[in-house]
This record gives structure tokens, sequence and C-alpha cells, in this order.
């Protein structure tokens, strides 16, 4: 689907209540009036209000990339997650990266590791050569805390990247997911 596909459907988007599209995360997000709609023009940029209900990674991709999360350089959630500013459930942390529980998990289990300092990665396709050991690093993270948290029957390891590929957060982070029998093909 195009990304202007996208963005219209996700304009037809209407929140039912400020609980409802708060709840992502809150200490973060604005929420508008039921009535209001968000029309991504140049001008809005980062002015664009919060339309996404929580769970809606769909929504929430297009409104950072309307926002130009993705090159702006901001203090992300995850930046504010590993500073301790926004409590988490933190199950791994070691000098270059942290792993918590997701706020709103996909699978029985479902975690997150992120490294503590993105360096210019804020999405896998802008990976550069220097990154190489980071990129590693994270993903033997990922598997260790698996066995930790006894995901011995298998899990899933995803990383979104870009508006199509539903990335939200701009700071580089691996989801892992597991603890249940997964399906294929995932959000297709």
């Amino acid at each position: 689907m195009s990304f202007a596909r996208i963005a219209a459907s996700a304009l037809a988007v209407r929140v039912s209540s400020s609980a409802t599209a708060s709840a992502r995360h809150p200490s973060l997000r604005a929420v508008a009036p039921a009535s209001r709609f968000t029309k991504p023009t140049q001008t809005l940029a980062r002015s664009v209000t919060t339309m996404a209900a929580a769970g809606d990674e769909k929504t929430a991709a297009i409104e950072a990339h309307l926002k130009g999360m993705a090159n702006s350089g901001e203090a992300t959630i995850f930046d504010k997650i590993i500073a301790k500013e926004i409590p988490s459930d933190i199950i791994y942390e070691d000098n270059l990266c942290l792993a918590f529980r997701d706020i709103a998990p996909q699978a029985k289990t479902h975690f997150l590791v992120i490294p503590k300092i993105r360096s210019g990665l804020t999405q896998l396709s802008k990976a550069e050569e220097g990154h190489k050991e980071l990129l590693g690093h994270l993903l033997y993270t990922a598997q260790k805390v698996a066995k930790q948290e006894k995901l011995d029957q298998g899990f899933r390891v995803v990383i979104n990247d870009g508006v199509e590929g539903c990335q939200s957060v701009y700071h580089l982070h691996i989801h892992v997911v597991g603890g249940q029998q997964l399906s294929w093909p995932p959000g297709c």
C-alpha cells in the first residue's frame, strides 16, 4: 500500500476518547478532540495531533513520519526510558543496551531491545559500517533475554523500518515476541 493511501486511511481514524488516544504514551502525546482531523501538510510537521489509538501501529507510524521524527534528532520515548524519566519494566541492561517489556504486547512475551546511544541509528536502513558491532550485540542480547524469558520453543525478532514498515519510534529497536505459537506471514 502506498504512503499516500496509508496517510489517507489514517486521517479517517477518529479518536473516541482522550483516554484511548493517550494510553499509548500519555506523557509525550497530545490528544485531538474527537471532532478534529489532522491534515498531512508541510506546515504541520511537528504539530500533527495524535490520532492513533493504543496498539494502532500503522497510524502511529504515519504520525511519526508526518511529524518528521525520522530526522528530528529529538529525544524519543526510548531515550526517556534509558534516562529513567519514564518508568518501564526493564528485564536486562548492560553498558550498550536495554531490554524492557512492550507496553502493548502482541504475544504472551513481547519485549524490546534498544541501544542506549542512538549514534545516528534511528532505523535499520540508516545503519553504517561502524554500527555492525552494536547491531550484533543487540541481536545477541535479544537471544540472551529470550532464553532468560524461557522462550525455549522459539521466538520471533522484528525490526520495523520506516513508515511502510510501521516504525513509530525513530530509535532503532528490536521486538522479540514469543511464548505462544506464532503465525506466518506476519502483518501482510
